[in-house]
């Protein structure tokens, strides 16, 4: 929301004036990446979570998770998460929690009195004055709308007032006749029933009965309503009402205004906690070979499954909560993306991944041959698969041969990876892998004849300083070696300590690209 967004520019002022110059206290804790939450200490209504995001974003924080503004939130639950630096976390840490816990003690307050003239009267409102802080009217105001109440009147130009001093300085007569813009109404403030009745007369369109007790309410209801003067003005009771003595006004007034709605609504308790960050990983395809990866992932500490997807809804289902309804609520929470889908998953869904900066793991390799992405913000991450050898081929190229023989496999083809791959798209990832990792074309022997339940690769290089020939074989099921799901695991391991900056080592021999893949001519 734009106007969430205009606010989020003024905390950064707000953030200013806490953080002048330098910070030494969190110069001295190490510069690490961090998730934090900041955890309500108390029930109640939440308000300001959205200008709260949005004034992450602009600091270049990663919201996680945000709880709705209006929800309501127990002692314990988490009302927003994001990622950052944790010297930075620790800079914006006061700034956040002075928004959300004077925003959600005002929407909180308000949620209440709410409840309680409701019950008495449920077409009786409850609205806020203009008595609020400097420079925080907007998010106040949002406040009680969002606690069920009324803003009232947003400024002097919202809405026309007359007043006691008004009053003081020109006859009510004189007042009533006043011009006001085409969209205002006219409200004037009274001090006694007479003077209600007065007002009605001479064509006010909303009284205040201010610093009245409920009798006198009462006695101007009912003498309006005599006078079937009632039906024509819009009553409200406004001046030292509480949250105990505002259900004593509803049977007799349309609106009860209170100004403590704002100035005097108590901060909802919270606090933020930090917690070292975890990869935020979401998997695309819950079959064999996504549930083996769902399972190293799920045991590795620096790592959190938070999103499956699979286009079977039912097998989706077994990952329980996880199971999200589409890809872009997977892109939504999910740091690292792993495909253990389908070469059509790739390409439909990758480069929206991408896009969103998000990094991807990719068992369907073959796909890459054909995909094009306009715009590609996150990396691409190619698992070696059930083979071995790219290694060698990314180091000194060469001639490659590549013999698959799987037991699922009918009858045979030869031909390059590239082209073959299209025929066979769940059996010849390794080879398009080989190809992607030298830059060469691949000449691929595909067949059966493999044992139940093995799958055998046959992996020879030729090149200019000597002959390599490696052979495996791996245990599968269907098409899939069980090999793959743990080098899927590696490649996502190896992405996220890369792309945090913890790798302080790292090993092998990479092929890396400045474009999506390289093209069919880099690879013969």
């Amino acid at each position: 929301m734009i106007e969430a967004k205009l606010f989020a520019y003024k905390l950064l002022e707000e953030l200013r004036e806490d953080l002048p110059f330098l910070d030494p206290s969190s110069a001295a804790v190490p510069n690490t990446p961090v998730e934090a939450c900041v955890v309500a200490k108390a029930d109640g209504v939440v308000a300001g979570v959205e200008e709260a995001v949005e004034f992450l974003r602009l600091l270049g924080f990663e919201p996680l998770s945000a709880a709705e503004d209006g929800s309501r939130v127990k002692r314990g639950d988490e009302v927003l998460c994001f990622t950052g630096p944790a010297r930075d976390v620790l800079k914006v840490e006061r700034t956040l929690l002075n928004l959300l816990m004077h925003a959600s003690g005002i929407a909180t307050y308000t949620r209440r009195v709410v409840e309680k003239v409701k019950a008495v009267n449920p077409k009786c409102k409850v609205a806020a004055t203009r008595k609020t802080l400097p420079f925080l009217r907007y998010i106040e105001k949002k406040a009680v709308w969002i606690g069920g109440g009324d803003p009232h009147r947003l400024s002097l130009s919202h809405g026309v007032i007359y007043k006691d001093n008004h009053k003081a300085l020109a006859p009510l007569g004189e007042l009533a006749k006043a011009e006001v813009p085409l969209m205002a109404k006219r409200e004037v403030e009274v001090s006694s029933a007479e003077e209600a009745v007065e007002a009605a007369k001479l064509g006010f369109e909303i009284i205040m009965l201010d610093n009245v007790a409920p009798e006198e309410a009462a006695r101007a209801h009912q003498m309006l309503q005599a006078l079937g003067l009632r039906e024509r003005v819009v009553l409200e009771a406004s001046g030292g009402i509480d949250e105990n003595t505002a259900p004593l006004y509803a049977p007799y007034v349309d609106v009860v205004s209170m100004g403590r709605l704002t100035h005097s609504a108590p901060a909802l308790d919270m606090s933020l906690e930090i917690r070292p960050a975890k990869a935020r990983v979401g998997l695309i395809g819950f079959g064999a070979l996504g549930k083996e990866v769902a399972k190293l992932v799920e045991q590795d500490s620096d790592m959190e499954l938070v999103a499956v997807y699979d286009i079977d809804a039912e097998r989706c289902r077994e990952a329980g909560p996880k199971c999200v309804r589409d890809v872009d609520e997977l892109i939504q929470k999910a740091q690292y993306v792993v495909e253990a889908a389908s070469a059509e998953a790739v390409l439909q869904y990758a480069c929206r991944i991408l896009e969103k900066g998000r990094h991807l793991v990719v068992a369907s390799v073959g796909a890459l041959t054909k995909l094009s992405c306009k715009r590609q913000r996150g990396i691409i991450f190619v698992p070696s698969g059930a083979i071995a050898g790219l290694d060698l081929a990314a180091a000194v190229g060469g001639r490659i041969r590549h013999k698959v023989a799987k037991s699922a496999v009918d009858q045979g083809a030869r031909g390059g990876a590239e082209e073959l791959y299209w025929r066979y798209p769940r059996n010849l990832n390794a080879s398009v892998a080989l190809a992607l990792a030298s830059g060469s074309r691949v000449e691929v022997e595909i067949g059966g004849g493999a044992p139940p339940g093995v799958n055998v690769h046959e992996v020879e290089i030729e090149h200019q300083w000597g002959r390599a020939y490696i052979r495996l074989e791996n245990s599968a099921v269907g098409p899939s070696s069980l090999v793959a799901a743990r080098s899927i695991y590696r490649t996502l391991k190896s992405a996220v300590l890369i792309t945090t900056g913890k790798a302080k080592v790292v090993v092998g021999t990479f092929s890396a690209y400045d474009q999506l893949v390289p093209s069919s001519s880099q690879l013969g």
